[in-house]
């Protein structure tokens, strides 16, 4: 991505032939140096930190129950620490600030000069924002998304991203909401996401092309993002006057420039929803399989 951006860079390096930049706008700029050499670490990683969750949500590709169990934050921080600085850590679970260790997880990370941000259910905003306020002055946690749950949250911090689910969250709920971040997740059939899909399927389809229909509009009224499901599923591409201006905004596919990790099951894989897990290496040798996977799958 290129742009015209004025707010500070907060963390550089370089990633195999390419030139990387964080911005304390939570913006990042890619360059291209070298088109010979690949990437050799995930410049953004999925952590998930904990299975543990009361919500119950029925669509959950994570299947995160109140039996659920947390990971070793001394196996992930150890395994963390061949990363270089300005490496941001999207770290999720279950509800990943239920994590008796939350706190030490964030500091650590943050001590190795990686980006924390971190995902957490509509239903406990109010249970854990005072601990995030705390960590968030701490410079120990950055971005915080919100996964919407009935309404959007009153929290005006700079850096909130509000989660909805293309097929689970209408996007009639925008209707009378002053602007706001939001990233717009694709449907997941994957863990309980396919048992939902199966007794709802009419019902995720439906809301699935509304938020295509209403798209432009909502892109018009609020800053939106979109996961990589979500791009297959809702083809923002067609809302850009220029493939140039699209490709410019574009980051890339999963597994490209990212990797999900489990930090419970201490494996590895592509993406949370990817069936084919792995177990833990070097983060450099986890990534480089991570991108021969997704070679061999774009080739077949």
């Amino acid at each position: 991505m290129t742009s015209d951006i004025t707010a500070p860079v907060i963390a550089a390096y370089v990633n195999g032939g390419y030139e990387v930049s964080i911005h304390a706008d939570g913006t990042k700029v890619r360059r291209e140096v070298d088109a010979g050499r690949p990437p050799v670490h995930p410049e953004q990683m999925d952590l998930k930190i904990t299975d543990w969750c009361d919500a119950g949500c029925s669509w959950c590709h994570e299947k995160s129950t109140k039996r659920g169990r947390h990971g070793d934050v001394d196996a992930m921080i150890r395994l963390l620490s061949d990363l270089p600085a300005g490496v941001e850590i999207a770290i999720g679970g279950g509800d990943p600030l239920s994590h008796p260790e939350f706190d030490r997880l964030v500091l650590g990370l943050r001590d190795l000069g990686l980006i924390p941000s971190v995902t957490v259910n509509g239903r406990h905003i109010d249970r854990h924002r005072a601990q995030l306020e705390r960590l968030i002055a701490r410079k120990a946690v950055y971005g915080v998304g919100v996964s919407f749950f009935r309404k959007v949250p009153d929290w005006d911090y700079e850096h909130m991203v509000l989660h909805m689910i293309a097929g689970v969250d209408s996007p009639s709920v925008l209707d009378d909401v002053s602007r706001q971040k939001i990233l717009v997740l694709g449907y997941k059939d994957f863990g309980r996401g396919l048992r939902f899909r199966e007794r709802h399927d009419e019902t995720v389809e439906a809301g699935i092309r509304q938020w295509y229909r209403e798209l432009a509009w909502i892109a018009k009224e609020h800053h939106v993002s979109f996961d990589t499901l979500a791009i297959k599923q809702l083809n923002p591409k067609r809302l850009f006057k220029s493939p140039d201006l699209y490709e410019r905004r574009y980051m890339g596919d999963e597994g490209q420039f990212s990797m999900y990790v489990d930090g419970v099951l201490q494996q590895f894989a592509v993406s949370s929803y990817s069936r084919e897990r792995y177990g833990w290496s070097s983060i450099v040798d986890m990534f480089r399989h991570v991108r021969s996977v997704r070679d061999q799958a774009e080739a077949a």
